[in-house]
C-alpha cells in the first residue's frame, strides 16, 4: 500500500507556476517575518525557500527558487508538525516550479504553525517541508 501511495504521487506532469501578480503582492514593500529552506522527504525532491511576509496587514507565504517533484493532489499547508497533525491549507499548489505567493487568510500563530509543507492530500504523503524561523 505504501508503494502504491509513493508511485501514485508521482504521476502528475510538472507545471510551472504563473508569475505572482504585482498588483496583489510586492515583496519589495513587504516585511519579512520568517523564512526557511525546503527539503524533500524520501524519494521526493523539494527545494527553494519559503518566506512569511506581512504586506498591507495581510500574511503571505512566498516561494522563491521553488521546485518540487510532481504528484497528484499536491497542497500547500502550514502546520504544527511535519506530519500535518494540525494544519491550515493554503490550497492547491500553483505549479511544480517558480515563484509562488499564497495569502494566509485567518493566519494561525506562526510560532506554533512553523512548518510549510508540500503535501499529497490524496495519499497523505509529505513531499517536503520548510521550517519557518
Amino acid at each position: 500500500l505504501l508503494l502504491l501511495a509513493i508511485t501514485s504521487c508521482n504521476k502528475k506532469e510538472g507545471t510551472t507556476a504563473p508569475p505572482p501578480d504585482p498588483n496583489v503582492f510586492d515583496v519589495t514593500k513587504a516585511t519579512l517575518l520568517k523564512q526557511g529552506s525546503f527539503s524533500g522527504n524520501a524519494n521526493y525532491a523539494v527545494s527553494g525557500t519559503a518566506r512569511l511576509y506581512e504586506y498591507q496587514n495581510k500574511k503571505y507565504i512566498y516561494f522563491d527558487n521553488f521546485s518540487t517533484s510532481s504528484g497528484p493532489d499536491l497542497k500547500v499547508y502550514v502546520a504544527t508538525t511535519t506530519n500535518a497533525a494540525q494544519f491550515v491549507s493554503l490550497g492547491t499548489i500553483k505549479g511544480t516550479s517558480g515563484v509562488q505567493v499564497y495569502e494566509v487568510t485567518n493566519p494561525p500563530d506562526f510560532n506554533q504553525y512553523k512548518f510549510v509543507l508540500i503535501w499529497c492530500q490524496q495519499f497523505s504523503v509529505r513531499f517536503g517541508a520548510a521550517t519557518l524561523q
